[in-house]
Formats: C-alpha cells, sequence, structure tokens
C-alpha cells in the first residue's frame, strides 16, 4: 500500500505543464553521487524517486499556509539542490545553518532538508533568515509528502467542452461580453478572459484547458530552441479531470451571473474541489 502510494505522488506531484528552464537533465546514478558528495548527506530513497520522474520544478501540491510551490533538482541550471551557500547568512541567525540543504526558497525563507540531528534520515525544517526563525515542519521527508495538499479555490469544471470557441460565442452572447486576445504567453497554454465589469471596477471570467502541453518555455526566453522539444505531447493539469473539461474562474461578484449563463447554455459544470483530492 505505501509503495502504491509513493508511486502515486510521483506521478502527480508535479505541475503540469512543467516550466522547462526549471528543469534539471534526465538524473543519473553520477549525478546523485556529485550532489551527495557536494552537500555531504545521503539523500532521502523518496526525494530521489521524485526526481526520476521529474527532476525539478514547480510542484501542484503545497502544505497548508505556506508559500511553498517548488521542489529542486539536481544540475546545473537554477534551481538546483546544490546551489546553496550559507556564509552570508549564519550572523543573521541564532541557529546554525551547516547541515541545513534548501529545496525550496526566495533567499529570505527555505524549506531544508535538516541534518543538523539525524545525518541519515533528514528532518524537514523551514527558516527565515530575515525574522531569524525555524520551524519543524516533518520529521522526514516521506511524512513532508504526506502533508500536501492540492490547493483548490474556486474553479469550476465546464465539461464536456468539443469546441471552445463555441462555448466563447454562447457565453459572450448571454453576458454581453467580449473575449480578449487568447494569452498563451503566461502559463503555456490558452487562457481565455472577458471582462464583465466597468473600467473602474472590472471583473473577470477566464477558461483554460485541463489538457495542455506537457513543458513549456517562453519564447522570448534564452534557452528557447534548447528547451522546446524537450517535453513533446500533451498532459493533463488535473489527471482526476477529463480531457476535454476546460477550469473557469470568475470573480465573486458576478459568479452568479456567470453560473445562470451556463445553465442557460445547458453546459454542465461543477465545482472542481468535488472532483479533485488530495493526495
Amino acid at each position: 500500500m505505501e509503495h502504491l502510494y509513493m508511486s502515486d505522488i510521483c506521478r502527480t506531484i508535479w505541475r503540469v505543464p512543467a516550466y522547462l528552464p526549471y528543469l534539471q537533465p534526465e538524473l543519473t546514478a553520477d549525478a546523485i553521487a556529485e550532489a551527495e558528495k557536494a552537500i555531504g548527506f545521503t539523500l532521502p530513497v523518496e526525494y530521489l524517486d521524485l526526481l526520476r520522474v521529474q527532476n525539478g520544478g514547480y510542484i501542484r501540491l503545497s502544505l497548508p499556509q505556506m508559500s511553498h510551490h517548488k521542489i529542486s533538482g539536481i544540475g546545473p541550471h537554477f534551481s538546483s539542490l546544490t546551489d546553496f551557500d550559507w556564509s552570508d547568512c549564519q550572523e543573521y541567525v541564532s541557529f546554525p545553518l551547516t547541515g541545513l540543504v534548501p529545496f525550496d526558497g526566495d533567499g529570505h525563507w527555505h524549506l531544508c532538508l535538516d541534518y543538523r540531528k539525524n545525518s541519515s534520515n533528514p528532518a524537514i525544517t523551514y527558516i527565515d533568515v530575515e525574522c531569524d526563525d525555524e520551524s519543524p515542519i516533518a520529521p522526514s521527508f516521506k511524512e513532508y509528502l504526506t502533508m500536501l495538499r492540492i490547493e483548490v479555490k474556486d474553479e469550476m469544471i465546464l465539461h464536456p467542452v468539443e469546441d471552445i470557441e463555441t462555448v466563447k460565442q454562447q457565453l459572450s452572447s448571454r453576458l454581453g461580453v467580449n473575449f480578449d486576445t487568447t494569452d498563451t504567453w503566461a502559463h503555456g497554454y490558452p487562457i481565455e478572459r472577458a471582462s464583465l465589469g466597468r473600467p473602474s471596477n472590472p471583473q473577470w471570467l477566464w477558461l483554460s484547458p485541463n489538457c495542455v502541453p506537457r513543458g513549456f518555455i517562453r519564447v522570448d526566453d534564452e534557452r528557447y530552441n534548447e528547451l522546446r522539444d524537450v517535453m513533446p505531447g500533451n498532459a493533463l493539469r488535473y489527471p482526476e479531470v477529463p480531457a476535454n473539461a476546460y477550469l473557469m474562474s470568475v470573480t465573486d461578484d458576478v459568479r452568479n451571473k456567470v453560473l445562470e449563463a451556463c445553465k442557460s447554455c445547458q453546459f454542465t459544470i461543477q465545482p472542481l474541489a468535488d472532483v479533485v483530492k488530495s493526495v
């Protein structure tokens, strides 16, 4: 049962599409050995299991009430698990930093593998260098994985969608709005947006597909030609949701109006939270 759990989380923890600049080269035994030599410790088996599926990047799961959105891979690119240096930070905190290996953070706070009390099975610790604060998160990386949750707000599932242009036309007619030019730059998949409010108080409707490219890199990125074909094909942002579904988000003030329009158009909708469960 435990093996099945780890297999499932290894498949579903990573955000789709993968942001390719944060993806390290395929994990090898030599890369693991070099990383463990660099940090001076053996990495948790569960950590390496994740990186064998995808070597670092953004995750679709998170810790409740914490800004935690990625897990560092092993390799030469940002953000790499071995690319850290505490030498300029120790003077600002009252606790030892040696033995902490950060795998997420923004330079001020870090989520770390904590080898300070156990050199073979690290705990997970949150530290804030600016605030001189450290907080225990989990006694092991395995336990940390059980704490991760899918953060779902008020998104709705629109299903099935055979032709998004037809859906846009029907909603435009019912709501008296026009959709903006499709945005494909920001997240690697098309986002449809319409404004329902006044210019001084805009209210928004967003539509985006569940089936999207497996990976993406923006065309203005300096590594675009190198990475654009690294992860070909499509994948589901939410494996629990049908491939021909769209995700719909609406600002609160016009939510009921949009839902009534969907009902009038005989669209099938349901809350995403009813379908997506925490692992």
